[in-house]
């Protein structure tokens, strides 16, 4: 399946001045959560599937399922062997998408498509993930095979345009009849929300972020701008959630302002916190919880000690040790609360969540 091209800040320099002044622009809302695509294995065609996507059907009929750069199974495999982070979607791919009329489009686009879509689960803004039913997959993009001219990006991987997508009116005509309509909320696949189509222009520079279309309490992470005609999409990202952005995942290292800082944004990793939650859990029996913590933190220091101090102590910045430990709390509570989230959303155990994924 081809992987999706990153698509650039509007200010990036690969994004021409003129895309804005463009007649057929359209904006939709950017959603929070987990890069996803779906194809189905249609034996009529197999000749046009790579051979990973082919393997992972498993016969004809199976929705194969990846996320952003890998393929991770099809729709019929057991929740067992799927990472607990995605199990929310393949239950949406089983009783929210038809996939009767799926293989129907392929007749119509003289081949497969590939289906483009935000798994949402909880990253960086909470929509009220367990006070509220939310969908599960919310689709925005459709490429034909037919279309495809490489499976993988180029070297840089943001000269890459969307020729051969389907254009927005079309995309979402295709999301309306393959979506399901009586399967329950949350496992549901919906169309992404176009807020707006305009024909005079767009200044990004003075654009008000509307409220989101899952929690009216909250504005939108950001928008996509898109022009068909030109084959471009560029995005807004409100700051403000750029900055919760960086209290969620740490900030970068070269954003770190002290040495902790940069210690902990360059050590303190997702994947790591995750190892020692699951060793505490899964190998001492402990209890998953927030009360984690307490001892959860200095362990992940300790580790980062132990597996990176050679490399630590040939860093052009100085730090103080002490003042990572703060740092590293901040981090581990708030992988906690999300992977509590998550879990709870998935219907699955917080050790299951992106275990398989880093």
């Amino acid at each position: 399946m081809k992987v999706y091209p990153k698509i650039p800040r509007y200010d990036h320099p690969v994004v021409p001045a003129e895309l804005f002044d463009v007649e057929d622009l359209t904006l939709v809302e950017k959603f929070d959560g987990s890069a996803f695509r779906f194809t189905l294995y249609d034996e009529r065609y197999a000749e046009w599937y790579p051979d990973q996507v082919a393997s992972a059907a498993d016969g004809d009929g199976g929705l194969v399922f990846g996320t952003r750069k890998a393929i991770r199974g099809n729709h019929r495999d057991s929740l067992d062997e799927i990472d607990g982070a995605l199990h929310r979607a393949v239950r949406c791919l089983r009783e929210g998408v038809d996939i009767a009329t799926l293989r129907t489009l392929h007749d119509e686009y003289e081949g497969p498509l590939i289906v483009y879509a935000e798994n949402l689960v909880y990253s960086t803004l909470d929509y009220g993930y367990t006070d509220r039913d939310l969908p599960a997959l919310v689709g925005f993009d459709v490429l034909p095979y037919v279309a495809v001219e490489t499976m993988t990006s180029p070297g840089n991987p943001y000269e890459e345009t969307f020729e051969g997508f389907l254009d927005t009116e079309t995309a979402w005509e295709i999301f309306e009849r393959i979506r399901v309509d009586t399967a329950p909320t949350a496992s549901s696949f919906v169309p992404a929300t176009i807020l707006e189509h305009l024909d005079d222009g767009f200044d990004p520079e003075t654009y008000t972020f509307p409220a989101s279309s899952l929690a009216e309490e909250m504005q939108v992470e950001g928008v996509v701008v898109r022009s068909d005609a030109s084959a471009r999409r560029a995005k807004l990202v409100r700051e403000e959630f750029r900055e919760l952005n960086r209290e969620q995942f740490g900030q970068q290292p070269e954003d770190a302002e002290s040495g902790a800082e940069y210690v902990v944004a360059t050590y303190c990793t997702p994947a790591r916190i995750r190892k020692q939650v699951r060793t505490m859990v899964v190998e001492e029996g402990r209890e998953f919880g927030l009360h984690l913590n307490d001892d959860l933190y200095p362990r992940v220091v300790e580790d980062i000690w132990a597996e990176d101090w050679p490399e630590l102590m040939e860093l052009d910045v100085s730090f103080t040790p002490a003042d990572v430990y703060p740092l590293v709390a901040k981090r581990c509570i708030t992988e906690l609360r999300k992977m509590q989230t998550n879990a709870e959303l998935n219907d699955t155990d917080p050790t299951e969540i992106w275990q398989h994924l880093s």
